[in-house]
């Protein structure tokens, strides 16, 4: 994705161009003003979401052919072996990608406040976030879910409707859900603070980065003694609940980096520092923090295994944020017009890609190929597919008003 012709330019005029439908669906923006006092370094923030958007189609494709058993449709690999780079991936993945995206969100939040106001924000997200999570329950929950219903034992099996009313799995939609409670807890927040926060440049020390690294290492040691890694929420249908407390403290940061222009004033050795932090996390996941991968039933909740691998988590997600920002702001920052298509389309990608993966894992079920193989396979058809679906549903205006 980085050495794209697409995204080689670097973007050189003085200021964002109007937002776009997809960065006002994330959070980014407001559908109605145009962002003049933003520069134009952080317009590489189209192109990290198109980035973390295929993260996540690779991330559900994999998902089908691991040995995790995660996905409607999945196929168990023949041997188990095949599928432990597919595990690695989901594993490794899973410590930042989604945080990343609430980490965005964040960032973009305070602003859209500001101009708007709290009642007029919370009205914009009820209606980005709302109106297409509920789209999905309706829509297109009924095709992700229809390999699971008939997965189960057929002298039990409820009909359709039954099933349907009586689970709540909402797939990859868990994100919208969730975003539309921060986004809303934010503007209730702001309205009881009352005057915010001014904005003002402050430097993003090192130290700021490790203590931040550490508290989320310890709160996510702490909440997952209450809620082990592998538990699953039934009643938000969060599939990564043992991961909240990325999201929240992400979230947050997010904010924070807004306020304090964090993003626009990266130091110059940022990426390299993330580095360093992504190297030291093996230390402590060496030191037995692989261990907390095991079955919750395997260790006690306090095991300091878990803390290892709470840290080692941290360690690497901070680490790898640094390093994407830090490579996307000075190598993918340009334009271009194809870049513009895949970027306006990423919201509606990730809103469309898990029924499309389910439909892509049954074509290509006949095929007999390691997992890898049809992990790839399944990765080229689901991303075009995806994109191409949602560029055809958002040349109808209603779509497109919404996302």
């Amino acid at each position: 994705m980085e050495g794209s012709a697409a995204f080689a330019v670097i973007h050189t005029r003085a200021v964002d161009p109007a937002p776009s439908r997809a960065r006002q669906a994330f959070g980014m923006t407001s559908p109605d003003v145009v962002r003049t006092s933003l520069p134009a370094r952080i317009s590489y923030f189209d192109n990290l979401r198109v980035f973390l958007t295929l993260l996540v189609v690779a991330h559900h494709c994999a998902a089908p052919y691991s040995n995790l058993d995660v996905w409607p449709n999945r196929q168990e690999p023949v041997p188990a072996s095949a599928a432990v780079p597919l595990d690695l991936l989901l594993v490794v993945n899973q410590t930042f990608f989604m945080g990343f995206f609430f980490l965005l969100s964040g960032y973009f939040a305070p602003g859209a406040v500001d101009r708007r106001g709290q009642r007029a924000f919370a009205v914009e997200r009820l209606k980005r976030l709302g109106i297409p999570f509920l789209a999905f329950i309706l829509l297109l929950r009924p095709f992700f879910v229809l390999p699971t219903y008939f997965g189960l034992p057929s002298a039990t099996r409820p009909s359709f409707v039954v099933y349907y009313f009586t689970t709540w799995e909402v797939g990859p939609a868990w994100f919208l859900e969730v975003l539309l409670i921060f986004s809303l807890v934010y503007a209730l927040a702001r309205h009881l603070r009352g005057n915010a926060e001014p904005v003002r440049s402050k430097p993003l020390r090192r130290r700021d980065l490790l203590g931040f690294t550490l508290v989320l290492g310890l709160v996510t040691y702490g909440w997952r003694i209450f809620v082990p890694l592998g538990t699953y929420e039934p009643v938000l249908g969060l599939p990564s609940p043992a991961y909240l407390p990325q999201y929240v403290l992400l979230f947050i940061a997010g904010v924070l980096a807004y306020r304090r222009r964090w993003f626009e004033a990266l130091p110059r050795r940022s990426g390299w520092f993330g580095v360093l932090l992504v190297l030291v996390s093996f230390v402590p996941m060496a030191l037995g923090g692989y261990r907390g991968l095991a079955s919750p039933d395997d260790l006690a909740g306090h095991d300091l295994a878990h803390l290892a691998l709470a840290l080692w988590e941290s360690l690497f997600a901070v680490g790898v944020v640094l390093v994407l920002l830090r490579v996307f702001q000075r190598f993918v920052a340009g334009a271009s017009r194809f870049g513009g298509y895949l970027a306006d389309n990423t919201f509606a990608v990730y809103l469309l890609h898990a029924p499309v993966i389910v439909g892509t894992v049954e074509l290509l079920r006949p095929l007999d190929a390691v997992p890898v193989l049809k992990f790839l396979l399944a990765l080229v058809v689901a991303a075009a597919a995806s994109w191409l679906i949602s560029g055809a549903l958002r040349r109808v205006p209603a779509v497109r008003a919404v996302v």
